[in-house]
């Protein structure tokens, strides 16, 4: 199954909430400080970065991701599983009731594909963020379920922060790449690796002209007709413009990797991301 990695938990409201952990093989942390007891308060105005929050698969877990609000007898639980109109092939996060019942079915967030019968795969991490679009309250206030917002870390992210995008070296290796290096364990695996910053990824590749540059920038980040996306991994925050990065990688990197430079173990897209993201 694919795990659900709660990375930072922001509160935009003037309402105050717990959130309860409810995966056995994780203890939360906020801003590196341990919750013992597995309860976080999240006060108006919160904007700290989690560590070990994750939401917790349907099959193992007792009462779920336990959100409530401390003024109200309002509960929500959110679990990971498949979902039966999706024939089983991937792993959603959904909201259920203090029943279990499944409510907000239209704001459930695909989070990928399942892999392994379910057993293992990869991550995903999002961020929680409390917030009411509403204008008018004159109805009264509004559901637990209408206030908690689940997207994409990557998503939420300032333009400048650099990710390091994980690719399966093709389709035919997600498999054996999910067996080898997964949420359990990581071993190694076949993979090709991208730098994508400020909407731009960049990687290296052998070209047929030995002398051509071998920098590429991607049609579109995170997609490739050959390697299959995998996951992305937030690096930091870089200090250059945009117009800075491209100078770097057009006006400094490209001649130092020319296409026929590439070599399979010592000098492949790999180290370009190595030396790339050490200049950003």
């Amino acid at each position: 199954m694919v795990v659900a990695q709660i990375v930072r938990i922001r509160n935009n409201t003037l309402r105050t909430f717990h959130v309860k952990a409810g995966d056995p093989f994780y203890t939360p942390s906020i801003d590196g400080i341990p919750c013992v007891d597995g309860f976080i308060l999240v006060t108006p105005g919160f904007d700290q970065i989690a560590e070990g929050l994750s939401v917790p698969w349907e099959a193992i877990t007792r009462d779920g991701l336990e959100i409530s609000e401390v003024d109200t007898m309002q509960i929500l639980r959110c679990i990971v599983g498949p979902v039966e109109v999706d024939g089983d092939a991937h792993d959603w996060l959904q909201y259920r009731t203090r029943d279990w019942d499944p409510v907000s079915q239209g704001r459930w967030v695909a989070l990928g594909q399942r892999h392994l019968l379910g057993a293992m795969g990869g991550a995903v991490e999002i961020q929680l963020t409390f917030r009411d679009a509403r204008g008018d309250v004159s109805d009264g206030l509004p559901d637990l379920s209408e206030i908690v917002h689940f997207e994409y870390a990557s998503k939420c992210s300032p333009p400048n922060t650099v990710f390091l995008n994980v690719f399966d070296l093709a389709s035919a290796m997600s498999v054996p790449n999910a067996m080898l290096c997964n949420t359990v364990f990581n071993t190694f695996g076949a993979f090709h690796a991208a730098v994508e910053v400020y909407g731009e990824e960049w990687a290296f590749y052998r070209t047929p002209n030995p002398t051509s540059c071998g920098v590429c920038k991607s049609l579109r980040p995170r997609q490739h007709p050959v390697h299959v996306y995998r996951q992305s991994i937030p690096l930091g925050a870089t200090t250059l413009k945009d117009w800075e990065v491209r100078y770097l990688i057009r006006g400094k990197l490209a001649t130092k990797w020319p296409g026929g430079a590439y070599d399979l173990l010592h000098r492949n897209c790999i180290h370009f991301c190595d030396e790339l993201s050490l200049c950003l």
